[in-house]
């Protein structure tokens, strides 16, 4: 009987590649395979091959899909500036980048609302070491592939909104890999608690994990 289904899985995966390489092209599907297997292995040894997956397959799926990645690129900058919204007071950072690699996680680091936008980053933020400059902060990180790494207090209060369209978003001990995850989630007592953080972010490919301690 496991034969059976692992053989009906192969043939449903075969068929799909098929359909979907005759629509898409067979090199923008590898392509997507192979950025995906590279942030898999980027995941758990961070080595130089997973690097090299990510960057091969991007260049491939650039200059396979231009046209494609140009709209997708205005696209999403134009979410950005929809959401990234200056606060009525206190300071904000707005940042676009080609490539980000942004780690917040020293101690004592003084926390206000930004914004980034880049097309490849790394993202490390530990908001229990920030000393935040508001009572409300947003912050609101898009890109086209991230791999982003939260640690928020559990004394705060937090509303996330996050999209990915391609990879995995990890909330409070929760996976979702696959395709089209998102989470949608504000703590119950939100209003009440004396420091509150905004977590918006979007992704066409992206490794997003948010962790309570």
């Amino acid at each position: 009987m496991k034969n059976l289904s692992k053989t009906s899985m192969v043939l449903i995966a075969a068929g799909l590649y098929l359909a979907l390489g005759g629509l898409a092209g067979y090199a923008t599907i590898n392509a997507i395979l192979l950025l995906w297997l590279g942030i898999e292995r980027y995941r758990f040894d961070r080595s130089r091959l997973a690097i090299a997956l990510i960057a091969i397959s991007a260049i491939i799926l650039v200059a396979s899909n231009m046209g494609l990645v140009l709209v997708v690129i205005l696209i999403s900058l134009g979410i950005y500036f929809l959401k990234a919204k200056p606060p009525a007071k206190g300071n904000y950072v707005s940042r676009h980048r080609p490539i980000l690699n942004l780690r917040l996680d020293q101690p004592s680091w003084v926390m206000h609302s930004m914004g980034y936008w880049h097309l490849f980053g790394e993202v490390r933020m530990d908001l229990s070491r920030a000393v935040p400059e508001e009572k409300e902060t947003t912050i609101v990180l898009q890109g086209l592939v991230g791999d982003i790494d939260l640690i928020v207090p559990e004394d705060y209060g937090l509303q996330i909104e996050a999209n990915v369209l391609a990879g995995q978003v990890a909330w409070n001990g929760k996976h979702e890999n696959g395709m089209m995850n998102r989470i949608a989630w504000r703590s119950p007592d939100y209003d009440r608690q004396e420091y509150q953080v905004k977590l918006q972010l979007f992704y066409l490919v992206g490794n997003i994990k948010i962790r309570p301690i």
